[in-house]
């Protein structure tokens, strides 16, 4: 086989390894979505960050998988979140302050509506926002503090993460590498 030909026969593997990139990368962001978490302490501190999580995701596992330390207990009715960033209660004692809980709330049309289920029970679509408060309660049982408001669009500006190129540009990326490989081989 020529020297030409081998060329093309190695340019045409990185061309279809590139294109096989693309797919998996395509096929990989369609099973993904990603979440905006806002959560309020009792000091007032705020936490607010976009996880990525797979799309049949829980808000729960949205909560497990962000940066802060989460402590569960399932009694048996449901998985109640006992802690989040180490205010709350231990596990083995998930309630012990009988005048605080974990609220949980769902961003709807730029307001807060309280959750009629917990989190291990509510699948948010992309790109919703899922707020959390360490909140007492009025005579009737309902939260008295609310997290602050924020828009998916507003934690994404917060955290401003790094870009990750999109599959697209890597595949440009990879074909004008092997351009610039064939033009110096060329040039030899």
């Amino acid at each position: 086989m020529s020297s030409h030909r081998k060329f093309r026969a190695r340019l045409a593997l990185l061309a279809g390894i590139m294109l096989i990139v693309l797919l998996a990368t395509t096929a990989l962001a369609a099973d993904s979505k990603q979440m905006g978490l806002v959560i309020r302490y009792n000091d007032g501190s705020e936490h607010t960050e976009i996880v990525e999580v797979s799309a049949e995701a829980t808000t729960l596992d949205a909560l497990l998988a962000s940066s802060v330390e989460v402590v569960t207990y399932d009694p048996g009715w449901g998985i109640a979140i006992c802690a989040i960033g180490g205010e709350g209660c231990p596990a083995d004692n998930c309630f012990c302050d009988p005048e605080h809980f974990w609220g949980y709330w769902h961003l709807v049309d730029g307001a807060w509506e309280s959750s009629m289920v917990g989190a291990s029970a509510h699948t948010p679509a992309d790109r919703d926002v899922e707020g959390f408060s360490w909140t007492g309660f009025d005579e009737n049982w309902n939260p008295t503090t609310l997290p602050p408001v924020y828009t998916f669009e507003e934690i994404e500006a917060q955290q401003a993460p790094a870009e990750i190129p999109e599959p697209g540009t890597l595949l440009l990326l990879g074909s004008g590498l092997a351009g610039l490989a064939a033009y110096a081989r060329r040039r030899r």
